[in-house]
């Protein structure tokens, strides 16, 4: 039977695809149960805000580019230095800013923004973008484990469906709490309250 090199190459890359993201799974699952066994201690540093974002922009440069998408960023210098785990809000952020990229569309910014709250004791973390927005009957779910909104799964098809519930998570860690909400423009915003913890160096 004469074989059909360019079959077996589809074959092959769909094998490929369905293993990566098979990892992602095992290793996204085995993140949540070290969260909720309490095994992720944080490792609290000073920390720039905007390090932060361009790290991750820089990160997910190959997936903002395909969409002539970009990162905007807006912090008010009384968030700029925070004390937090470094490594766990480049988790955070990375998964909001990547969620943004995949839903919203082509050419269009992805929004974030840091500020100090009035009574200055909290900060406030947003990251919004333009896309369809979040059914306001999903926007209560959207952290739970394996939750995904009608037609993301069609959107994103690499997504495991765990990355908000681990989102939540590291943000429980330092104190706060997350929301989801639709923006009036259109689009989701995202929005992280943390204690404020100086962090001026």
């Amino acid at each position: 039977e004469e074989s059909d090199p360019e079959a077996e190459r589809r074959f092959l890359a769909i094998i490929k695809r369905h293993t990566r993201r098979m990892e992602r799974l095992v290793a996204d699952l085995l993140r949540l149960a070290g969260l909720d066994s309490g095994k992720e201690q944080l490792h609290l540093r000073a920390s720039g805000i905007e390090m932060l974002i361009s790290g991750i922009a820089s990160e997910l440069a190959p997936v903002l580019e395909a969409k002539r998408q970009q990162v905007a960023s807006d912090v008010d210098d009384d968030a700029a230095r925070l004390l937090v785990d470094p490594a766990k809000m480049h988790d955070v952020l990375k998964n909001l800013v990547e969620n943004a990229a995949h839903y919203a569309p082509d050419g269009t910014d992805i929004d974030i923004t840091a500020s100090a709250n009035g009574d200055g004791k909290s900060v406030v973390i947003r990251v919004a973008d333009r896309g369809p927005g979040i059914p306001d009957t999903d926007l209560d779910r959207v952290f739970e484990r394996f939750y995904r909104v009608e037609d993301s799964r069609a959107r994103n098809p690499g997504g495991t469906g765990l990355g908000l519930a681990i989102v939540k998570h590291l943000v429980g860690l330092h104190g706060g709490a997350i929301e989801a909400a639709n923006r009036p423009g259109g689009g989701s915003i995202f929005t992280i309250v943390l204690p404020h913890q100086s962090a001026d160096l």
